[in-house]
Protein backbone atom coordinates (compact mmCIF):
# COMPACT_ATOMS: atom_id res chain seq x y z
CA UNK A 1 0.00 0.00 0.00
CA UNK A 2 1.20 3.25 -1.00
CA UNK A 3 1.43 5.86 2.46
CA UNK A 4 1.13 9.49 2.10
CA UNK A 5 3.26 11.78 4.05
CA UNK A 6 3.00 12.46 7.47
CA UNK A 7 3.43 16.19 8.98
CA UNK A 8 6.38 15.97 11.35
CA UNK A 9 5.54 15.32 14.75
CA UNK A 10 6.05 18.10 17.81
CA UNK A 11 9.18 18.33 19.03
CA UNK A 12 9.69 17.70 22.94
CA UNK A 13 10.98 20.73 23.41
CA UNK A 14 7.70 22.86 21.82
CA UNK A 15 6.43 25.93 23.82
CA UNK A 16 3.23 27.43 22.13
CA UNK A 17 3.37 30.65 21.89
CA UNK A 18 -0.10 32.42 22.66
CA UNK A 19 -0.22 35.24 20.54
CA UNK A 20 0.49 33.31 17.04
CA UNK A 21 -1.81 30.71 18.45
CA UNK A 22 -4.80 32.92 19.07
CA UNK A 23 -4.40 34.45 15.54
CA UNK A 24 -4.56 30.62 14.14
CA UNK A 25 -7.58 29.72 15.97
CA UNK A 26 -9.09 32.70 15.50
CA UNK A 27 -8.89 32.71 11.55
CA UNK A 28 -8.89 28.73 11.06
CA UNK A 29 -11.43 27.88 13.81
CA UNK A 30 -13.52 30.58 15.10
CA UNK A 31 -14.12 32.91 12.13
CA UNK A 32 -17.33 31.80 9.91
CA UNK A 33 -16.46 29.68 6.88
CA UNK A 34 -18.18 32.00 4.47
CA UNK A 35 -15.60 31.50 1.78
CA UNK A 36 -11.90 29.41 0.96
CA UNK A 37 -9.57 29.77 3.79
CA UNK A 38 -5.80 30.36 2.64
CA UNK A 39 -3.90 30.96 5.41
CA UNK A 40 0.01 31.29 4.40
CA UNK A 41 2.54 31.51 8.25
CA UNK A 42 6.38 33.24 6.91
CA UNK A 43 9.18 33.75 8.97
CA UNK A 44 12.41 32.92 9.00
CA UNK A 45 14.15 29.23 8.77
CA UNK A 46 14.01 27.61 12.01
CA UNK A 47 11.43 30.35 13.70
CA UNK A 48 8.69 27.47 14.24
CA UNK A 49 5.73 27.61 11.34
CA UNK A 50 5.80 24.20 10.95
CA UNK A 51 5.63 23.27 14.94
CA UNK A 52 2.90 25.47 15.02
CA UNK A 53 1.36 23.56 12.29
CA UNK A 54 2.01 20.29 13.83
CA UNK A 55 0.70 21.59 17.41
CA UNK A 56 -2.52 22.85 15.43
CA UNK A 57 -3.54 19.38 14.02
CA UNK A 58 -2.70 18.03 17.30
CA UNK A 59 -5.26 20.05 19.05
CA UNK A 60 -7.62 19.72 16.44
CA UNK A 61 -7.75 16.73 15.69
CA UNK A 62 -11.39 15.82 14.46
CA UNK A 63 -11.71 19.26 12.38
CA UNK A 64 -11.03 17.70 9.50
CA UNK A 65 -12.00 14.65 7.46
CA UNK A 66 -8.44 14.77 5.57
CA UNK A 67 -5.10 16.05 6.25
CA UNK A 68 -3.05 16.88 3.46
CA UNK A 69 0.46 17.08 3.96
CA UNK A 70 3.16 18.45 1.24
CA UNK A 71 6.36 19.15 0.82
CA UNK A 72 6.16 22.28 -0.90
CA UNK A 73 10.42 22.83 -1.28
CA UNK A 74 10.25 22.39 -5.28
CA UNK A 75 7.21 21.92 -8.06
CA UNK A 76 8.51 18.70 -8.54
CA UNK A 77 8.16 17.53 -4.83
CA UNK A 78 4.19 19.01 -4.71
CA UNK A 79 3.93 17.01 -7.30
CA UNK A 80 5.57 13.79 -6.18
CA UNK A 81 2.82 14.26 -2.37
CA UNK A 82 0.23 14.73 -4.72
CA UNK A 83 0.51 11.83 -6.97
CA UNK A 84 1.65 9.41 -3.69
CA UNK A 85 -1.40 10.73 -1.94
CA UNK A 86 -4.06 10.40 -5.14
CA UNK A 87 -2.56 6.88 -5.28
CA UNK A 88 -3.37 5.93 -1.01
CA UNK A 89 -6.74 5.62 -2.28
CA UNK A 90 -6.24 2.05 -3.55
CA UNK A 91 -8.54 0.32 -6.10
CA UNK A 92 -8.51 2.25 -9.39
CA UNK A 93 -6.38 5.13 -8.02
CA UNK A 94 -2.96 3.38 -8.40
CA UNK A 95 -1.87 4.82 -11.66
CA UNK A 96 -3.22 7.79 -10.48
CA UNK A 97 -1.26 11.59 -11.70
CA UNK A 98 -0.79 14.68 -9.56
CA UNK A 99 -3.38 15.98 -11.52
CA UNK A 100 -5.91 13.58 -10.44
CA UNK A 101 -5.45 14.80 -6.73
CA UNK A 102 -5.60 18.36 -7.34
CA UNK A 103 -9.31 17.10 -8.93
CA UNK A 104 -10.22 15.34 -5.78
CA UNK A 105 -9.41 18.55 -3.55
CA UNK A 106 -11.80 20.65 -5.99
CA UNK A 107 -14.20 18.21 -5.16
CA UNK A 108 -14.79 17.99 -1.50
CA UNK A 109 -17.51 15.73 -0.70
CA UNK A 110 -20.24 17.23 1.03
CA UNK A 111 -20.20 18.66 5.05
CA UNK A 112 -16.53 17.48 4.74
CA UNK A 113 -13.79 19.62 5.17
CA UNK A 114 -10.15 18.99 4.98
CA UNK A 115 -7.09 20.64 4.90
CA UNK A 116 -3.75 20.71 2.48
CA UNK A 117 -0.62 21.60 4.59
CA UNK A 118 2.19 22.94 1.88
CA UNK A 119 4.92 23.28 4.29
CA UNK A 120 8.36 25.12 3.34
CA UNK A 121 7.31 26.64 0.36
CA UNK A 122 10.38 28.56 0.40
CA UNK A 123 11.59 29.15 -3.10
CA UNK A 124 10.46 32.65 -4.72
CA UNK A 125 10.85 31.10 -8.23
CA UNK A 126 7.85 28.28 -7.25
CA UNK A 127 4.62 29.02 -9.35
CA UNK A 128 2.70 27.99 -6.22
CA UNK A 129 -0.52 28.80 -7.55
CA UNK A 130 -1.27 26.12 -9.91
CA UNK A 131 -1.06 23.67 -7.03
CA UNK A 132 -3.99 25.46 -4.84
CA UNK A 133 -7.24 23.87 -4.68
CA UNK A 134 -10.57 26.54 -4.68
CA UNK A 135 -13.26 24.07 -3.30
CA UNK A 136 -14.74 26.36 -0.38
CA UNK A 137 -14.38 22.96 1.71
CA UNK A 138 -10.60 23.04 1.79
CA UNK A 139 -8.43 24.86 3.86
CA UNK A 140 -5.05 25.73 2.75
CA UNK A 141 -1.98 26.01 5.16
CA UNK A 142 0.94 27.87 3.50
CA UNK A 143 4.69 27.70 5.10
CA UNK A 144 7.35 29.92 4.06
CA UNK A 145 10.40 31.87 4.60
CA UNK A 146 9.09 34.36 1.79
CA UNK A 147 6.39 37.27 2.95
CA UNK A 148 5.35 38.13 -0.33
CA UNK A 149 3.14 34.79 0.15
CA UNK A 150 0.61 36.76 2.10
CA UNK A 151 -0.59 38.00 -0.55
CA UNK A 152 -2.22 34.39 -1.46
CA UNK A 153 -4.46 35.09 1.97
CA UNK A 154 -7.80 34.80 2.21
CA UNK A 155 -8.49 35.16 6.09
CA UNK A 156 -4.99 36.23 7.51
CA UNK A 157 -1.56 36.27 7.08
CA UNK A 158 0.78 35.25 10.19
CA UNK A 159 4.18 36.61 10.50
CA UNK A 160 6.17 34.30 12.60
CA UNK A 161 8.94 36.53 14.04
CA UNK A 162 10.86 35.78 17.10
CA UNK A 163 9.53 34.08 20.55
CA UNK A 164 9.37 36.15 23.13
CA UNK A 165 11.71 36.41 26.02
CA UNK A 166 9.80 34.05 28.56
CA UNK A 167 8.67 31.40 25.20
CA UNK A 168 12.46 31.60 24.53
CA UNK A 169 13.44 30.80 28.39
CA UNK A 170 11.03 28.08 28.74
CA UNK A 171 11.99 26.28 25.49
CA UNK A 172 15.60 26.59 26.53
CA UNK A 173 15.09 25.24 30.05
CA UNK A 174 12.90 22.12 28.61
CA UNK A 175 15.90 21.23 26.31
CA UNK A 176 17.89 21.12 28.82
CA UNK A 177 15.85 19.82 31.51
CA UNK A 178 17.00 22.54 33.80
CA UNK A 179 13.81 24.15 35.69
CA UNK A 180 13.07 27.71 37.49
CA UNK A 181 13.89 29.63 39.15
CA UNK A 182 17.60 29.52 38.11
CA UNK A 183 20.58 30.44 40.05
CA UNK A 184 21.41 34.54 39.65
CA UNK A 185 24.32 34.28 37.53
CA UNK A 186 22.44 31.47 35.36
CA UNK A 187 19.47 33.76 34.56
CA UNK A 188 21.50 36.20 33.15
CA UNK A 189 23.53 34.15 30.83
CA UNK A 190 20.80 32.73 30.03
CA UNK A 191 19.18 36.35 29.32
CA UNK A 192 22.36 37.51 27.33
CA UNK A 193 22.62 34.07 25.24
CA UNK A 194 18.86 34.46 24.22
CA UNK A 195 19.48 37.57 23.04
CA UNK A 196 22.53 36.34 21.27
CA UNK A 197 20.66 33.82 19.69
CA UNK A 198 17.91 36.79 19.00
CA UNK A 199 15.38 34.38 20.69
CA UNK A 200 14.90 31.95 17.68
CA UNK A 201 13.55 28.54 17.98
CA UNK A 202 15.50 26.48 16.65
CA UNK A 203 18.50 28.48 18.02
CA UNK A 204 17.32 28.46 21.05
CA UNK A 205 16.36 24.64 21.42
CA UNK A 206 19.72 23.71 19.82
CA UNK A 207 21.22 25.82 22.95
CA UNK A 208 19.66 24.01 25.31
CA UNK A 209 19.92 20.40 23.87
CA UNK A 210 23.84 21.42 23.80
CA UNK A 211 23.94 22.38 27.58
CA UNK A 212 22.09 19.13 28.20
CA UNK A 213 24.37 16.67 26.21
CA UNK A 214 26.96 17.87 28.49
CA UNK A 215 25.77 17.99 31.38
CA UNK A 216 26.08 14.84 33.49
CA UNK A 217 23.82 12.47 36.39
CA UNK A 218 26.45 11.33 39.31
CA UNK A 219 24.12 9.11 41.48
CA UNK A 220 21.13 10.87 42.19
CA UNK A 221 22.97 14.13 41.48
CA UNK A 222 22.09 16.16 38.46
CA UNK A 223 25.21 18.52 36.87
CA UNK A 224 24.57 20.82 34.71
CA UNK A 225 26.50 22.37 31.76
CA UNK A 226 25.60 25.65 32.27
CA UNK A 227 23.89 28.70 30.20
CA UNK A 228 27.15 30.41 31.71
CA UNK A 229 29.08 27.76 30.24
CA UNK A 230 27.79 28.22 27.03
CA UNK A 231 27.65 31.61 26.36
CA UNK A 232 31.84 31.81 26.98
CA UNK A 233 31.78 28.91 24.38
CA UNK A 234 29.23 31.02 22.16
CA UNK A 235 31.44 33.95 21.97
CA UNK A 236 34.08 32.13 21.10
CA UNK A 237 33.09 29.26 18.81
CA UNK A 238 29.95 30.56 17.43
CA UNK A 239 30.67 29.61 14.10
CA UNK A 240 30.80 26.09 14.95
CA UNK A 241 28.13 25.91 17.36
CA UNK A 242 25.71 27.23 14.75
CA UNK A 243 27.09 24.79 12.01
CA UNK A 244 26.26 21.98 14.48
CA UNK A 245 23.90 18.98 13.49
CA UNK A 246 21.76 18.67 16.63
CA UNK A 247 19.55 15.74 17.40
CA UNK A 248 17.29 18.33 18.99
CA UNK A 249 14.75 18.20 16.28
CA UNK A 250 12.66 20.71 15.73
CA UNK A 251 10.51 19.06 12.92
CA UNK A 252 13.43 17.26 11.80
CA UNK A 253 15.76 20.58 11.74
CA UNK A 254 18.60 18.48 11.77
CA UNK A 255 20.61 20.80 9.95
CA UNK A 256 22.10 24.01 12.19
CA UNK A 257 20.87 27.20 12.39
CA UNK A 258 24.27 28.59 9.54
CA UNK A 259 23.82 25.81 7.55
CA UNK A 260 19.98 26.47 6.57
CA UNK A 261 21.13 29.91 5.98
CA UNK A 262 24.00 28.82 3.60
CA UNK A 263 21.77 26.82 1.54
CA UNK A 264 19.69 29.91 0.74
CA UNK A 265 22.97 31.94 0.43
CA UNK A 266 23.37 29.47 -2.79
CA UNK A 267 20.78 30.04 -5.12
CA UNK A 268 21.33 34.34 -4.20
CA UNK A 269 22.66 36.33 -7.06
CA UNK A 270 25.81 38.18 -6.17
CA UNK A 271 24.68 41.74 -5.94
CA UNK A 272 22.17 40.40 -2.94
CA UNK A 273 25.21 38.65 -1.79
CA UNK A 274 27.18 41.39 -1.34
CA UNK A 275 24.56 43.99 -0.26
CA UNK A 276 24.38 41.45 2.55
CA UNK A 277 27.95 41.18 3.72
CA UNK A 278 27.81 45.27 3.84
CA UNK A 279 24.58 45.31 5.79
CA UNK A 280 26.06 42.78 8.44
CA UNK A 281 28.52 45.36 9.04
CA UNK A 282 26.44 47.61 10.25
CA UNK A 283 24.30 47.64 13.53
CA UNK A 284 21.56 45.49 12.84
CA UNK A 285 18.19 47.34 13.69
CA UNK A 286 16.98 49.70 11.62
CA UNK A 287 19.37 50.75 8.49
CA UNK A 288 17.71 53.21 6.68
CA UNK A 289 17.42 52.47 2.92
CA UNK A 290 17.97 56.72 2.62
CA UNK A 291 21.23 56.52 3.17
CA UNK A 292 21.90 54.38 0.46
CA UNK A 293 20.20 56.54 -1.77
CA UNK A 294 22.05 59.61 -0.45
CA UNK A 295 25.67 58.20 -1.02
CA UNK A 296 24.97 57.20 -4.19
CA UNK A 297 23.16 59.63 -5.58
CA UNK A 298 26.59 61.63 -4.43
CA UNK A 299 28.71 59.02 -6.36
CA UNK A 300 30.26 58.80 -2.43
CA UNK A 301 32.50 61.34 -2.81
CA UNK A 302 32.99 62.90 0.56
CA UNK A 303 30.27 65.95 1.05
CA UNK A 304 33.04 67.70 3.34
CA UNK A 305 36.93 66.31 2.77
CA UNK A 306 37.86 66.46 6.88
CA UNK A 307 40.68 64.68 6.47
CA UNK A 308 43.02 62.70 3.54
CA UNK A 309 41.86 59.41 2.23
CA UNK A 310 44.11 56.86 1.89
CA UNK A 311 44.82 55.06 -2.08
CA UNK A 312 42.44 52.65 -1.28
CA UNK A 313 39.36 54.68 -1.01
CA UNK A 314 39.31 55.18 -4.52
CA UNK A 315 38.82 51.02 -4.78
CA UNK A 316 36.15 51.21 -2.46
CA UNK A 317 34.04 53.62 -4.26
CA UNK A 318 34.44 51.59 -7.32
CA UNK A 319 33.34 48.63 -5.31
CA UNK A 320 30.29 50.56 -4.20
CA UNK A 321 29.50 51.98 -7.61
CA UNK A 322 29.40 48.24 -9.26
CA UNK A 323 27.14 47.14 -5.78
CA UNK A 324 24.43 49.64 -6.19
CA UNK A 325 24.95 51.48 -9.54
CA UNK A 326 23.68 49.58 -12.61
CA UNK A 327 25.06 50.85 -15.96
CA UNK A 328 27.58 52.90 -14.29
CA UNK A 329 24.49 55.11 -12.78
CA UNK A 330 22.54 55.33 -9.25
CA UNK A 331 19.00 53.15 -10.32
CA UNK A 332 16.44 52.89 -7.64
CA UNK A 333 14.63 50.23 -9.52
CA UNK A 334 17.68 48.09 -9.44
CA UNK A 335 18.40 48.62 -5.48
CA UNK A 336 14.74 47.89 -4.55
CA UNK A 337 15.20 45.02 -6.66
CA UNK A 338 18.32 43.41 -4.46
CA UNK A 339 16.67 44.05 -1.32
CA UNK A 340 13.11 42.67 -2.42
CA UNK A 341 15.42 39.37 -3.18
CA UNK A 342 16.88 39.58 0.20
CA UNK A 343 13.21 40.06 1.82
CA UNK A 344 12.15 36.77 0.31
CA UNK A 345 14.54 34.65 1.42
CA UNK A 346 13.54 36.27 4.76
CA UNK A 347 17.70 37.47 5.01
CA UNK A 348 16.55 40.98 5.92
CA UNK A 349 12.74 42.60 6.99
CA UNK A 350 11.74 45.91 6.40
CA UNK A 351 9.40 48.09 7.85
CA UNK A 352 8.72 51.47 7.32
CA UNK A 353 8.13 55.10 9.66
CA UNK A 354 7.11 58.09 8.23
CA UNK A 355 7.60 57.14 4.54
CA UNK A 356 11.02 56.22 5.11
CA UNK A 357 12.30 52.71 4.99
CA UNK A 358 14.37 50.59 7.59
CA UNK A 359 15.84 47.36 7.06
CA UNK A 360 16.83 44.83 9.98
CA UNK A 361 18.81 41.87 10.08
CA UNK A 362 18.24 39.29 12.43
CA UNK A 363 20.98 38.85 14.70
CA UNK A 364 21.84 35.85 13.60
CA UNK A 365 21.47 36.38 10.06
CA UNK A 366 24.37 39.42 11.07
CA UNK A 367 26.49 37.13 13.20
CA UNK A 368 26.41 33.99 10.52
CA UNK A 369 27.12 36.73 7.70
CA UNK A 370 29.70 38.05 9.56
CA UNK A 371 31.49 35.22 10.14
CA UNK A 372 30.97 33.91 6.45
CA UNK A 373 33.69 36.84 5.66
CA UNK A 374 36.66 37.32 8.07
CA UNK A 375 39.16 37.09 5.38
CA UNK A 376 37.07 38.85 2.58
CA UNK A 377 35.68 41.39 5.26
CA UNK A 378 38.48 44.03 4.73
CA UNK A 379 36.41 45.44 1.33
CA UNK A 380 33.12 45.01 2.60
CA UNK A 381 34.12 47.06 5.73
CA UNK A 382 35.46 50.05 3.78
CA UNK A 383 32.02 50.09 1.94
CA UNK A 384 30.21 50.07 5.35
Amino acid sequence: TTMAKKPPPLSPCFVLREKPWRTMVHHLVLSPPSRQKIFPITGMGGCGKTQLVSYFLQEYPNLYTQTIYVDASSSSSIKTDFQTWARTFGNGHETDAWEDALKTFNNVPGGERWILILDNADDPGLAINSFLPQDINITILITSRNPNLGILSTTGHLQLGEMTADEALSAMIQAACRSLPLPDEENNSAQSLLKELGFLAVAVVQAGTYCLQLSSTVGEDFHPYTFTQYLDLFKSHRADLMKKVGPASLDNYQRGVYTTLDLSYKVLPQECRDLLHVLSLFHYTDIPLAAFREAAKNGFEDQWSCHPREEAHESTIYKLKNLLWKDMEWNELYLQGIVQTLRSFSFVTASSTNNVVFLRLHPLIQAWSRDMIPSASQPYQAIA
